[in-house]
């Protein structure tokens, strides 16, 4: 796949996402609906954020390193989306439950970041 194909590919499906996401907070009461209005609420949410994420990750990394390879600058969008994505829906969890504090959102960030460091340090080295 090319970086083109990929780029009109993950468009479209942000832009799915993004409609999915509108169309369930129109239209789903979270009263009346339970569990599954909230999962579709959450599930629709991450794959837009992750998908617009993703896509400006990767486009100003492309701008701005342009000596390495593309895949590499989406996989470590894609990381990095997926990781802020994650923060974002379990802040918005804790907060709907009113268990969010400023200290588990400084545990949830210092988590992340931990996570990201091992995948960091996990790399090659270049040399």
């Amino acid at each position: 796949m090319t970086f083109k194909q990929f780029l009109i590919l993950m468009l479209a499906t942000t832009g799915a996402a993004w409609f999915a996401f509108g169309a369930v907070v129109w239209s789903i009461d979270p009263t009346r609906s339970g569990i599954l209005g909230f999962a579709f609420f959450y599930a629709t949410l991450s794959l837009a954020l992750i998908g617009t994420l993703t896509i400006c990750g990767t486009g100003i990394r492309t701008l701005t390193h342009r000596d390495e390879i593309v895949s590499r600058h989406v996989s470590k969008a894609f990381r990095q989306a997926f990781l802020f994505t994650v923060l974002v829906d379990v802040s918005l969890a804790l907060s709907a439950e009113d268990f969010f504090r400023w200290w588990t959102a400084t545990i949830l960030i210092l988590l992340l970041a931990v996570v990201e460091l091992v995948f960091m340090s996990a790399q090659r080295p270049r040399g």
